[in-house]
């Protein structure tokens, strides 16, 4: 099956500082081994952050990670030009369930550009993205520590809830 990439859902997006990140769906090829680079020199923290618990990043999950169909499995990936070269600063990512036609989804930001805004935007971009491709709801489990993301998702319109059998928060956005 021949996969074609969604060219129209590139998009540009400014953070506080004035920089422009181009955002748009990863290109597996092409963004592998620049993925590989964000996702291995992200702090301990950030890591934790975004897998609720620290994982080291190998070159093989990566792969995992591009192995995305533009469908069900969405990547959308924020880059800028560091020196003449791209470099992606960040990655949202969603998966859909396709009996409840629900997604669970994913946000990192690279240290370096943290506090600048992208996060937000990027998340609101991809809650756009999966309203126009038919998810009916979103949903991500989140640390109890990362109050930033807490507040984000909040200011987004999720429900943000207390699950005590896992000791985590779940943040909840219906779409539909």
């Amino acid at each position: 099956m021949h996969i074609i990439y969604p060219e129209k859902l590139e998009t540009v997006l400014k953070m506080r500082d004035g920089t422009e990140a181009l955002v748009r769906p990863l290109k597996p090829d092409e963004d592998k081994d620049k993925l590989y680079e964000m996702y291995s020199t992200l702090s301990k923290e950030t890591n934790y952050y975004r897998f609720l618990n620290y994982q080291p990043v190998t070159r093989w999950i990566v792969e995992q990670w591009c192995e995305v169909n533009y469908d069900d499995k969405m990547a959308l990936v924020a880059i800028v030009k560091e020196n003449g070269k791209e470099k992606i600063i960040a990655d949202s990512r969603y998966y859909v369930d396709k009996t409840t036609e629900e997604a669970e989804i994913a946000i990192v930001v690279h240290d370096d550009y943290q506090g600048q805004g992208i996060g937000t935007e990027l998340l609101e971009y991809t809650i756009e993205v999966a309203r126009k491709m038919g998810v009916k709801r979103l949903y991500a489990y989140l640390s109890p520590t990362n109050r930033r993301i807490i507040h984000v998702v909040k200011k987004l319109g999720f429900a943000v809830k207390w699950v005590s059998d896992i000791g985590e928060y779940k943040a909840d956005l219906p779409l539909q």
